[in-house]
């Protein structure tokens, strides 16, 4: 269990994770719940790193998990507390462990890119309605980190991606009231 940071400010009174939710947490929660082991995660190296490919229903569901095991009921952050958390992302000896750029020194993919998480999920939805034959959509918010947004004026936060799908991009961090 990471460093739980308070926040207060601007409306948001909370406990978040000094850093993401690691492979190796998320693989002990998969073991211990009986759930199968994604070949994304089967795969992945460097054990300790945040991880990634998960989608953000089964994101809550580890928050649940992780709450029936601590006494808390833990949940994703909302949008309102990783801002607030961005502008407390100047603390020293935080800053560096909040959002990290890369997955350390993982290979090159095709193509050249590194594996690189750049956003979390978030605990906002929104079901989007579409055609009758096609039903709804729960389409999940994801944080762009600060870092990401380029020059000052930015204001693109957030997005939404299908909340039953894990990125390659994406990872999560717990929270909880304070």
């Amino acid at each position: 269990m990471p460093e739980l940071l308070t926040l207060r400010g601007h409306g948001v009174h909370a406990l978040v994770a000094s850093r993401a939710v690691t492979r190796i947490e998320y693989k002990e929660y998969l073991r211990v719940a009986g759930q199968p082991m994604p070949p994304q995660l089967a795969r992945s190296e460097g054990q300790g790193g945040p991880v990634i490919w998960v989608s953000q229903i089964d994101a809550a569901a580890y928050c649940r998990w992780l709450g029936q095991r601590e006494g808390q009921p833990y949940r994703l952050p909302t949008m309102a507390e990783l801002l607030e958390l961005a502008g407390e992302s100047n603390l020293e000896g935080v800053s560096a462990e909040i959002w990290p750029h890369e997955h350390g020194n993982r290979p090159e993919l095709r193509g050249g890119m590194k594996e690189m998480y750049l956003c979390e999920w978030t605990s906002e939805t929104e079901v989007v309605r579409g055609p009758s034959q096609m039903g709804e959509r729960v389409l999940g918010s994801i944080f762009y980190p600060p870092w990401l947004r380029p020059g000052n004026n930015a204001v693109q936060v957030q997005a939404h991606f299908p909340a039953t799908e894990g990125y390659s991009f994406v990872t999560f961090r717990v929270a909880r009231r304070a």
